[in-house]
């Protein structure tokens, strides 16, 4: 038979897909089992076992640097009587991050984790901390790189060609199983003939201008009364329902990308893209740590969006983009340009509208949103949700801008 049956783990359903897949296609489960790309050795099963093994050392020295920010700068970067920088993270990444250096990072992660829980686990925050332990200059460190405070310097960067490799907020991704090899965002961006380029433009020829036979401007407009057939008497307290607010988001993002509006279940298997977060700004290290429990969710989400791609039969678009792009860029088997693509609506377009939308919710409440940099978010003379909801209805756009300006669904770039 033509036909493929998928069973869905989460709510034991068989789905019946009624196209095969293309020959070309490939299998999902192949691409995230395939070897392990770029892993230092300080991330290697031999480091974790010490890790584990020197756990109340590594404790006790993590806590005491994530609480006291001149500890945190030099375990970060070095100090005057660590020679050569050979006791910090920095010196490991200058060393290449060798086995030997490993007791670096056992501490650094203890310290980075403390100092996120004593910032309201907000990583706005422990930035913001992290800047100040530095002494407020230009740059700091974190993690295994430099960054920069200031607009000017980060639209300059953001604005700017750069050489980029598979890294998220400057920590080295844990590829094939966390983020795919070649997700767009790794790709560096070095004129409009690179792939980074190609890429970009497949993706708004295929899935937004001329995607499903119309543009995403018309998917936008009929929006409203998609949602309204699922919600149909909206209040305002709906938006403290989470599951609500991100299955919608799930919906009108497939359905600008695709034309196709997921059924319930579907949608609860999207938001795992926003209930998983904090997953991906862990390092590999951190990962195996915990046995793999955090790579191991994330890898059944990409073959359960895949999975989705299937049902609703759009494997063609994706066949299609491919066969736009020049050989040397095409993907092999096509299932990976669409993991790829699925990767970054996902965790993009869907995480970050869902983080963006949920901080909306609770500003238009007079709530603080959980994951907030709180201490710096003030009222003014919007003290009451009445309040809130009128100047919301005066600009919606503004509104939503500022929001995410004081609590940013993207706190780092990289």
């Amino acid at each position: 038979s033509s036909a493929r049956t998928l069973r869905d783990i989460s709510f034991g359903r068989v789905v019946l897909n009624a196209m095969a897949n293309p020959a070309d296609w490939g299998s999902i489960k192949e691409v995230l089992n395939a070897p392990l790309l770029s892993v230092p050795w300080d991330s290697s099963w031999i480091s974790v076992f010490f890790m584990w093994l020197l756990l109340p050392f590594n404790l006790i020295q993590g806590i005491v640097a994530g609480l006291v920010g001149r500890l945190f700068v030099c375990i970060s970067i070095g100090c005057c009587c660590c020679s050569g920088g050979c006791c910090s993270s920095m010196g490991s990444v200058l060393a290449g991050r060798p086995l030997y250096l490993a007791f670096n990072w056992w501490r650094y992660i203890f310290a980075g984790l403390t100092a996120l829980i004593a910032n309201g686990k907000s990583r706005l925050s422990l930035f913001m901390w992290e800047w100040a332990a530095f002494g407020k200059e230009r740059y700091w460190w974190h993690g295994e790189g430099v960054w920069m405070w200031s607009y000017a310097d980060c639209d300059n960067v953001l604005r700017s060609e750069q050489s980029r490799k598979p890294a998220f907020g400057a920590i080295k991704a844990a590829i094939p199983d966390l983020f795919p090899t070649n997700l767009l965002i790794f790709l560096s961006n070095a004129g409009d003939n690179s792939e980074w380029a190609a890429i970009r433009k497949a993706v708004h020829h295929h899935f937004l201008d001329h995607g499903c036979g119309t543009s995403y401007q018309t998917r936008v407009k009929e929006l409203p009364t998609k949602i309204a057939a699922d919600w149909s008497s909206p209040k305002l307290k709906d938006l403290s329902d989470l599951t609500l607010v991100q299955k919608t988001v799930c919906k009108c993002v497939f359905y600008m990308c695709f034309g196709k509006w997921l059924e319930e279940a579907d949608a609860l298997i999207m938001i795992g893209w926003r209930t998983n977060a904090a997953m991906w700004i862990l390092p590999r290290l951190v990962h195996r740590f915990i046995f793999n429990f955090g790579i191991g969710k994330i890898k059944t989400l990409r073959e359960r969006t895949v999975a989705i791609v299937e049902k609703y039969e759009l494997q063609q678009a994706f066949v299609s983009m491919n066969g736009s792009l020049d050989a040397c860029w095409q993907r092999k088997p096509v299932v990976t340009l669409c993991d790829e693509i699925m990767f970054g609506i996902g965790f993009a377009g869907i995480g970050g509208t869902c983080a963006a939308c949920e901080s909306l919710g609770c500003f238009l409440q007079l709530k603080i949103p959980p994951e907030s940099a709180a201490k710096h978010i003030q009222w003014g003379e919007y003290n009451t949700s009445e309040k809130m909801v009128a100047k919301y209805k005066e600009d919606p756009e503004k509104y939503i801008k500022e929001t995410c300006r004081l609590d940013p669904p993207v706190t780092s770039a990289t």
